[in-house]
């Protein structure tokens, strides 16, 4: 594996871990003068907006454009549909205990949302973001 896909791969999980956070936080804040779901739903779209800001300029070093901004909510989509899918199955199917079972159907369907989530970003792109010089 190239180096700088091992770098985007680690900081699309790093990124992963604080979106959680940031969306439980404003999740936590809006909830207590709104309706659960709405807070759910503002929370989601603020941690998903974040995400794809972060991972465009930070993951993948990427001016964002609105395509990208619209096709980045499928590594979503993949990653419930995966995790869905290999949860039944451990839990289900192979009888596993449910929450170790979802950790690890977590860790196993991050590298399709990674794949997914780089397309989104990078297809049709603009330029790359100038690095700093080391």
């Amino acid at each position: 594996m190239k180096r700088t896909t091992i770098r985007q791969f680690t900081v699309f999980a790093g990124i992963g871990l604080a979106n959680t956070a940031v969306y439980f936080g404003v999740y936590a804040v809006l909830e207590l003068s709104m309706p659960y779901l709405a807070a759910h739903i503002l929370a989601y779209v603020v941690s998903l907006t974040g995400s794809f800001l972060l991972n465009s300029y930070v993951t993948m070093r990427k001016r964002p454009t609105w395509q990208a901004f619209f096709r980045f909510p499928l590594s979503g989509v993949a990653n419930l549909a995966g995790s869905s899918l290999l949860l039944y199955l451990a839990v289900g199917r192979l009888r596993m205990d449910e929450r170790s079972s979802a950790l690890v159907v977590s860790v196993l369907v991050m590298p399709v949302s990674f794949a997914i989530a780089r397309w989104a970003i990078t297809t049709g792109s603009k330029p790359d973001i100038a690095q700093p010089s080391a």
